[in-house]
C-alpha cells in the first residue's frame, strides 16, 4: 500500500511545482512587470499603471441574446456596481465599477451594445487602473485576469516622473535601449518626444504597414521646465492614456 501512496504524493508535488513555475513565468514575462522593472532601474518613480483588455466584438441575433450575456456577466463578476447609459436610440453602455478596499486599484467592465443591420453587436472591455506599483497586488490582479490576458490583447501603460541630465530625446532613446528596442516612428515637439518602437522581448505586436510593427511606446514630456520634473509614459503595445 505504501508504493501507490508514495507515487501519488510524488505526482502531487510535481504538479504543484509545475503550476508554481508556470505562474512565476507568467508573472515574470508579463510586459507590465518588465516595464516597471526597467523604469525603476532608470530612476523613474511610478505614479500610475493601467491594463486595458478588449474582447473582439461579437454578433448576436436579438437584443434578448445580448441581455442574457449581460446577466451572465453581472452574475459571474461579483462586487461591481452597475450603471447603464443610453447614448443613442438602441445604443447602450453599461459600466460596472469595483474599487479595492484601500482605493488604490479601480476595475471597470465596459459593455456596449448596438444594432447593426439585422444583428446586435456586443463589445466588452476591462479597464484596470492602479496607483504607485506593488508587485504583490499586481500578482493578485494578473491572476484574476490571467485567462483574458492569454486569450485577448492586453494594453499596458505605466506613468511616472523623473529628473534628467540630457535632452528629453536623448533620455527617451536611452530608455528605449534598455528594452533592446528599435525606433519605428518618432514625434518631436518642444518639450515633448514620443517613440513608437519594436522590441523582441514580447510576442505582441501591432502592424503599422509596410511590414513594420510596434509593441512599445515611450513618451517624455517636460511640462514644467522650471522644476526639472519630467513626465514619462511607457506603454505596450501602445500607450492608452493621454500623454
Amino acid at each position: 500500500m505504501k508504493t501507490p501512496f508514495l507515487l501519488l504524493t510524488i505526482c502531487s508535488v510535481f504538479l504543484i511545482l509545475v503550476f508554481i513555475k508556470e505562474a512565476k513565468a507568467f508573472f515574470d514575462e508579463n510586459e507590465i512587470v518588465q516595464i516597471t522593472e526597467i523604469a525603476q532601474q532608470q530612476n523613474i518613480e511610478i505614479n500610475k499603471w493601467s491594463m486595458y483588455i478588449k474582447e473582439p466584438i461579437k454578433e448576436y441575433n436579438t437584443k434578448n441574446d445580448i441581455k442574457k450575456i449581460i446577466m451572465e456577466i453581472k452574475k459571474s463578476e461579483t462586487g461591481y456596481k452597475w450603471v447603464m447609459h443610453q447614448f443613442k436610440e438602441d445604443h447602450f453602455k453599461i459600466i460596472g465599477e469595483r474599487i479595492s478596499s484601500n482605493e488604490d486599484i479601480n476595475e471597470k467592465i465596459i459593455i456596449i451594445y448596438f444594432p447593426l443591420k439585422d444583428k446586435y453587436n456586443l463589445s466588452i472591455t476591462y479597464d484596470i487602473k492602479g496607483s504607485n506599483w506593488d508587485e504583490k497586488k499586481w500578482s493578485e490582479i494578473s491572476n484574476l485576469y490571467k485567462s483574458k490576458i492569454e486569450d485577448f490583447t492586453a494594453f499596458y501603460t505605466v506613468e511616472g516622473t523623473t529628473s534628467i541630465n540630457e535632452p528629453i530625446e536623448v533620455e527617451a532613446a536611452n530608455l528605449l535601449k534598455s528594452f533592446s528596442g528599435e525606433t519605428i516612428q518618432t514625434l518631436e515637439e518642444e518639450n515633448f518626444v514620443s517613440l513608437s518602437a519594436y522590441t523582441r522581448r514580447w510576442d505582441t505586436k501591432l502592424p503599422l504597414g509596410n511590414n513594420q510593427f510596434m509593441n512599445l511606446n515611450i513618451a517624455y514630456r517636460n511640462s514644467n521646465p522650471s522644476n526639472g520634473s519630467i513626465k514619462v509614459t511607457i506603454g505596450s503595445p501602445i500607450i492608452t492614456s493621454e500623454y
